[in-house]
């Protein structure tokens, strides 16, 4: 008899648990920042302009709401292309062109407030991808980091948000740029979620 009360109530847990559970897909699109690229370090005394900065982001996501409060979630993000240039003395040497994305996975809290608004917040872990070309060379790097990221999301139904995010991704190189200093990319971005 007592085994199956200890069988009842751990089908009971189960059985209750999906009650608040979901799973959810969304896209965004965004404006992302790209730091540390121009400058002349290592290339003095020419220099490169026009990598850093912000440019067009996208980014596609699901997850898996355990409760209310706590989940997870994957990503994939293209972080842009960008184009520079690299100048001696104003005259243009040519072109390279930088393109960056990352794949995440991430712990998300959510703390419900008034009126269909939360705040969020995720944790994770990042891999950013950095493709360079020009110049007659091309290089590609694969860098491992911690993804930070808040927001705010409203409900615009029982099973569709709107999600306001900024998400700092971290170094998308092992090497320092140009700049001298480390290249960092991070997010500010539009979505909508959708739960089923």
């Amino acid at each position: 008899m007592k085994k199956v009360l200890i069988s009842c109530a751990i089908s009971l847990a189960f059985i209750a648990a999906p009650a608040s559970a979901q799973w959810y897909v969304g896209a965004g699109v965004g404006s992302s920042n790209l730091s540390g690229v121009d400058g002349s370090a290592g290339l003095a005394p020419a220099n490169l302009t026009g990598l850093d900065g912000n440019k067009t982001s996208s980014k596609f996501f699901g997850g898996y709401q355990i409760t209310p409060n706590w989940g997870v979630e994957a990503q994939y993000g293209n972080v842009g292309s960008r184009t520079g240039s690299v100048r001696l003395a104003g005259v243009s040497l040519g072109t390279v062109t930088g393109k960056s994305t990352q794949m995440s996975l991430a712990g998300t809290g959510t703390l419900p407030l008034a009126s269909g608004f939360s705040l969020m917040g995720k944790l994770g872990v990042t891999s950013n991808k950095n493709n360079i070309s020009g110049l007659g060379s091309s290089s590609s790097e694969s860098v491992s980091g911690l993804l930070v990221g808040l927001g705010v999301s409203y409900s615009l139904t029982k099973a569709a948000s709107l999600r306001l995010e900024y998400e700092n991704f971290g170094k998308v190189s092992k090497d320092n740029g140009a700049s001298g200093s480390a290249i960092r990319a991070s997010n500010v971005s539009l979505g909508l979620a959708y739960a089923f």
